[in-house]
């Protein structure tokens, strides 16, 4: 890859119910990303051994692996630094001050697929 060339844009969703997952990268298609997707926090530990996401969507309550466990995998990582996430949320208060530091934004679910969208293109945006 040369200097001018763009990194290709790559989006993670992680959350545990599938409706949710399938609406969202209906609606982040219009993005021009490859939309990946994890229902669970194994499977996007899975995916995260093989891929670097541009950006991440992650949902903090899941059985087995949490979402704050992903987030502090992640963070602690070097190669994962560029990386953008986004916590999507139903309970705000599950992360911990220091977590909001190693995010790029916190929603609050529910969030319509529209909102999603632009909070993401417009953090895509940030990265050019």
């Amino acid at each position: 890859m040369t200097s001018t060339e763009k990194r290709p844009c790559s989006i993670l969703l992680i959350d545990d119910e599938a409706d949710l997952l399938t609406l969202f990268e209906v609606a982040l298609t219009r993005l021009d990303c490859a939309i990946y997707k994890a229902e669970s926090g194994r499977r996007a530990l899975e995916i995260l051994a093989e891929l670097i996401p541009t950006l991440i969507v992650l949902d903090l309550a899941m059985p087995e692996i949490s979402g704050v466990q992903i987030l502090e995998q992640i963070r602690s990582d070097p190669a994962y630094a560029q990386t953008k996430i986004v916590v999507l949320t139903a309970v705000p208060l599950m992360l911990e001050r220091h977590h909001v530091s190693m995010v790029n934004m916190v929603l609050t679910k529910p969030v319509t697929p529209r909102s999603l969208e632009n909070i993401i293109r417009s953090l895509l945006s940030e990265s050019e």
